[in-house]
């Protein structure tokens, strides 16, 4: 019998399993609290909310084209339908 394959899902899992173990920890996991430094003091942003203008977009526009690709498939599926039948007619006719 032959050995089962890793598909590449797993091996990806297993290479990341081994990144992480090799790792050391990270020094933020550290138990001791410093007092906060100016660089870790965030100031709120002065940026006023401005609400986005809505633009209408008009249904009708893309509506009519849905109906013109819909119309054009149509008339292409009823034309071809009809070749089909009359030479489906013709041959049947000629060969009876």
């Amino acid at each position: 019998m032959s050995k089962k394959r890793k598909t590449r899902q797993k091996k990806i899992i297993l290479q990341l399993k081994r990144e992480l173990k090799e790792k050391p920890l990270l020094p933020s996991l550290k138990t001791i609290e410093s007092e906060a430094s100016q660089e870790e003091v965030f100031l709120e942003p002065q940026i006023k909310f401005q609400p986005e203008k809505t633009t209408k977009i008009s249904d009708i526009s893309a509506n009519l084209t849905d109906l013109k690709l819909i119309k054009k498939d149509l008339f292409k599926t009823l034309f071809i339908t009809f070749f089909i039948t009359s030479l489906e007619v013709v041959l049947y006719l000629k060969l009876r």
